[in-house]
């Protein structure tokens, strides 16, 4: 998809998955939420990059009285991550985002710099992108957000479903002098799963979690567990009924079939 681009003689392949790495890139950003998806797109880059590249790491507290174990999940992936490219040199941007302002209490309703209506959680997120990306001369920024899985469960994202188009947008472009690049947007969870056993990285996956789920709405699971009874490094249930449940559910299970069909 790429071969037609700038990035012709620089594109890392995975599969049908392919994303540029120029070899005079020096900063290079990525968001790493915790969850499996922006956990193996960290892995992959830094598989594929030069050791003299440095990794800008972007985080953001979320959602800190319902789920403050969040922050905690992608500290491990970050902690692992060091451990497993001791020759890179990484480092931690931490954002906050108040939960007044998330998405799915208030909804898209801000008209942003671009003239787009987001949410106040969205807006924060790309701006403390564009802010990282000027501050620390960033090169490349990449994000691991992927499609919707095949079956259609409650909750999904709409904006999760989308076309390639022509220019390759929303694939890869250039904003504010910086190649912005989401390898994953055409690819479903089935694929990112397959590729953490693939690669011999099942511990990886152990450390990321993907529900969404809290005493909010699922008290039956997680009883009295907020910010006031967290404990780091504690063991945190999944409601198993979130989107990002059943979408990792369904991944795994695509995955075990097809390991059948195999053998």
């Amino acid at each position: 998809m790429l071969k037609d681009t700038k990035y012709v003689n620089s594109i890392i392949k995975y599969g049908s998955v392919e994303f540029p790495i120029l070899t005079n890139w020096r900063n290079i950003g990525i968001s790493l939420s915790g969850g499996a998806d922006s956990a193996l797109l960290a892995y992959l880059i830094c598989s594929s990059t030069s050791h003299t590249a440095n990794i800008h790491i972007l985080t953001n507290i979320r959602m800190w009285k319902t789920r403050p174990w969040q922050k905690y999940n992608a500290l491990d992936v970050y902690n692992w991550l060091e451990e497993r490219f001791p020759d890179h040199k990484f480092t931690m941007h931490q954002n906050f985002i108040p939960p007044d302002l998330e998405w799915g209490d208030k909804g898209p309703n801000i008209t942003d710099e671009y003239g787009k209506l987001k949410s106040g959680n969205q807006i924060i997120l790309r701006s403390h992108a564009e802010y990282i990306a000027f501050r620390y001369g960033l090169d490349a920024w990449f994000a691991g957000v992927n499609k919707n899985p095949s079956e259609d469960f409650k909750g999904k994202l709409n904006d999760r479903d989308i076309k390639p188009t022509e220019d390759l947008t929303p694939l890869i472009r250039e904003h504010m002098g910086v190649t912005v690049c989401h390898p994953f947007i055409y690819t479903t969870k089935d694929w990112i799963i397959k590729q953490y056993y693939e690669h011999n990285i099942e511990e990886l996956l152990d450390l990321t979690r993907s529900c969404e789920g809290d005493k909010t709405h699922y008290p039956e699971v997680f009883s009295d567990l907020d910010y006031k009874t967290y404990i780091p490094g504690q063991s945190v249930p999944e409601c198993g009924k979130c989107f990002w449940c059943k979408e990792r559910e369904w991944a795994i299970k695509q995955y075990n079939e097809h390991s059948k069909d195999i053998k």
